[in-house]
């Protein structure tokens, strides 16, 4: 009986597993901005648990595949942030320069 316990206490990787796969979605959905490290940020949370129970491969992969995510993800967010605030920027001026211009929704 006291095999049993000792078995189940170091031999559960599911905090592990679920680190990994967490890590990989991040990976996967960095694309889209705030995604990746939203799920990478919880991919690190089960592989830390992971790693302070019983550390093994899967915690520590399951860490460095989420913080990749995280970081590239947080990188390309703010970059993705800062384009479509240019955009609009660029937008907002070239409307302007039209309504000014009496082009399109300028009044009569």
């Amino acid at each position: 009986m006291k095999e049993e316990v000792n078995e189940k206490k170091h031999g559960d990787n599911s905090c592990g597993v679920v680190g990994v796969v967490f890590g990989i979605l991040s990976l996967v959905f960095i694309i889209i901005p705030v995604m990746g490290p939203i799920l990478g940020i919880i991919g690190v949370i089960f592989a830390y648990r992971q790693n302070k129970a019983s550390p093994n491969k899967w915690a520590k992969a399951g860490l460095w595949m989420c913080w990749i995510g995280i970081v590239v993800g947080t990188v390309w967010s703010v970059y993705y942030i800062i384009g479509v605030v240019k955009f609009v920027e660029q937008y907002q001026q070239q409307l302007a320069a039209l309504q000014a211009s009496g082009g399109v929704g300028a009044p009569a």
